[in-house]
C-alpha cells in the first residue's frame, strides 16, 4: 500500500468511514463499536443498506456468526458465503443513523441497484 493510499485510508479513518471484509470487519475489529450506516456487497453487487443503532462491529459480528435476531441479511449470509462478504460503513449517532440509512438506500434506488438482501419496504 503507498502514501497515497494510507492517506485516504487515514483521512475516510478519521471521519469514520470504512471499509473491509466482513470477517476482517469483525475478528479483526477493524469495524468502530459505535452507531451507524453500512452497506453489505457480495461479488461486488449491493445487496443491503442497513443502520446498527447497537454498534456497526457487534452488527457484523451478528452476521458473520450467523446470530438469529430478525436482521435481514442473517438467512443470506451463511458460512458458505460469509467470507465473501464485503462491508462499507460510516459511524454516525442514533439520531442520524436512519437518515443517512434512507439517503444511502435512495441513491442506490435511484442507480437502478436491486438489493436483493434487503426486505425494506
Amino acid at each position: 500500500m503507498g502514501f497515497l493510499d494510507n492517506l485516504v485510508k487515514a483521512a475516510s479513518r478519521s471521519m469514520g468511514m470504512g471499509q473491509a471484509s466482513l470477517k476482517s470487519a469483525y475478528l479483526d475489529e477493524a469495524a468502530p463499536t459505535g452507531p451507524g450506516v453500512y452497506q453489505i456487497l457480495y461479488r461486488g453487487q449491493l445487496m443491503k443498506v442497513g443502520k446498527a443503532e447497537d454498534g456497526l462491529r457487534k452488527r457484523f459480528s451478528d452476521y458473520y456468526r450467523g446470530v438469529k435476531g430478525g436482521t435481514a441479511g442473517l438467512k443470506y449470509i451463511t458460512e458458505d458465503n460469509r467470507d465473501e462478504v464485503k462491508v462499507k460503513w460510516r459511524e454516525c449517532s442514533r439520531n442520524d443513523a436512519r437518515k443517512f440509512e434512507t439517503t444511502l438506500y435512495d441513491q442506490a434506488v435511484q442507480r437502478g441497484e436491486e438489493m436483493p438482501w434487503s426486505e425494506r419496504r
